[in-house]
């Protein structure tokens, strides 16, 4: 009876997680947690498998910190008796749990050990169900993304290329699954600077999403925002604003105003208004995006970081140098750290800190040094 009322829990928090209700389906969730650890003990797989449920609640409530306290939760259960965790059922609990482990921690920008966990998924999956399988293919695009994220750019788009052999095959062209993979083959180019590939990719992706599920659902808009990124590198600003105020109407009403979707929108937005020479409002929107990025990441993730650099050129091009080195000093050492040296946006924030120490030690030299000098032609 116990166990037969953790699973309607379970049910239940899924039902409450469909209706945005993300506080009471994670109530639901804790309560099926500990009616199942009494029933079967507290280290079931049926325990980490509701422990992985309350990690992805945590992480759609932006609260990764607790989330990846949840899935190393897990973890741990996981460890116990390895020869109990044989077939596929628990190698489905167990990939889902690396996955869980490898995508919080590569948005907390801990990129060495989301590898780790990244690649123990694949493992896995590869072992249980095969190098080929969907289950692999998912796997592949996890640490796609990741190597995205670090600069690894080939070895992400070999990733990606084998993921959507798969899913091609098994869904076809215009599926959902392949839908993703486009996304992120248009983010990885779009990374590597190679943005005529780039908007192929993510136009697709954005076609199939809105067939899929509608012009205003928040998946489709992901896709419009990734699309809109790239237009913005080609220069296409009045389209690609349009975009971005859509998606940041959306994303508000259906995100609530601190998300991390409506951090990365105001983000690209200001960058967009920054190249146009709106810098105020540029100004202004940078400003909420790295509140929101520091409030939900830490002010030592990567992707503070790059709003950081963002925010430290537009201060450095409107004159205001000694308000942008500390911005753009705390965004070179957060990515010398995470990235690889020759990773665009680590070269990137480097040069833009050189650029505004240059205008720094320029405003401090007397202005008349010269006339001063000549004043006084006896003294040396």
């Amino acid at each position: 009876m116990t166990t037969e009322r953790a699973i309607e829990l379970q049910e239940k928090a899924w039902e409450l997680q469909t209706e945005g209700k993300l506080q009471d389906a994670i109530g639901a969730c804790r309560e099926a947690i500990d009616l199942m650890a009494q029933s079967e003990g507290p280290e079931s797989a049926d325990v980490a498998n509701l422990l992985n449920d309350l990690a992805e609640l945590q992480i759609e409530q932006q609260d990764f910190r607790t989330a990846l306290a949840s899935a190393e939760q897990a973890w741990k259960i996981e460890q116990v008796s390895p020869s109990l965790w044989i077939g596929e059922a628990p190698a489905t609990i167990r990939i889902k749990t690396q996955t869980l482990l490898g995508n919080i921690r590569r948005t907390l920008g801990e990129y060495n050990r989301a590898e780790r966990d990244l690649r123990e998924a694949l493992a896995i999956a590869s072992t249980e169900f095969g190098p080929t399988s969907e289950a692999s293919a998912s796997a592949s695009n996890e640490i796609g993304i990741l190597y995205k994220h670090i600069g690894r750019f080939e070895d992400g788009l070999q990733l990606y290329e084998q993921a959507l052999e798969v899913f091609v095959g098994a869904h076809g062209e215009n599926s959902p699954q392949v839908g993703v993979i486009y996304h992120n083959l248009g983010g990885i180019l779009f990374a590597k600077g190679d943005l005529a590939a780039a908007e192929g990719f993510a136009r697709r992706s954005w076609e199939i999403s809105k067939k899929q599920w509608g012009e205003e659902d928040i998946r489709t808009m992901a896709d419009a925002v990734a699309y809109a990124a790239i237009l913005d590198g080609l220069e296409h600003h009045t389209e690609s604003e349009t975009i971005y105020r859509r998606a940041l109407g959306i994303y508000q009403t259906t995100l609530g105003t601190e998300h991390y979707e409506i951090a990365a929108v105001l983000h690209n937005l200001a960058a967009l208004l920054a190249a146009c020479n709106r810098c105020d409002e540029a100004e202004q929107h940078y400003r909420r995006a790295l509140a929101i990025k520091e409030k939900l990441l830490g002010s030592d993730s990567p992707d503070v970081a790059l709003t950081s650099n963002n925010l430290g050129r537009l201060l450095t091009d409107t004159g205001r140098p000694g308000e942008a080195v500390p911005l753009l000093t705390s965004a070179v050492t957060i990515l010398e750290k995470s990235l690889l040296p020759e990773h665009p946006q680590r070269c990137a924030a480097s040069e833009n800190l050189q650029i505004a120490l240059a205008q720094l030690r320029a405003n401090l030299q007397p202005k008349d040094s010269s006339v001063a000098e000549s004043a006084s032609p006896g003294q040396s």
